[in-house]
């Protein structure tokens, strides 16, 4: 796993995100992220958490849109 904590992703789509905390959960990596501006200067007040899912060696990234796992990983990070 690859500490992705304080950078930037940046998604198909050319959106960027800003990685606030990252955990591992039933083996795969999750983010806490907040969207960043256009102009890459600021966060926006967008979160979001996203999963880190390989396939065939390609790191790809996608949306938790499960709320059992959202609320397992919710529960579990320190949001302080």
């Amino acid at each position: 796993m690859k500490n992705k904590i304080n950078r930037v992703i940046t998604l198909a789509n050319g959106k960027k995100y800003f990685v606030l905390k990252q955990a591992i959960y039933k083996g795969d990596n999750y983010y806490m992220v907040a969207e960043v501006t256009e102009d890459g200067n600021d966060l926006k007040e967008k979160f979001a958490m996203l999963h880190e899912v390989e396939k065939d060696g390609n790191e790809l990234i996608e949306f938790v849109k499960d709320p059992k796992t959202m609320q397992v990983l919710l529960d579990h990070l320190n949001l302080d």
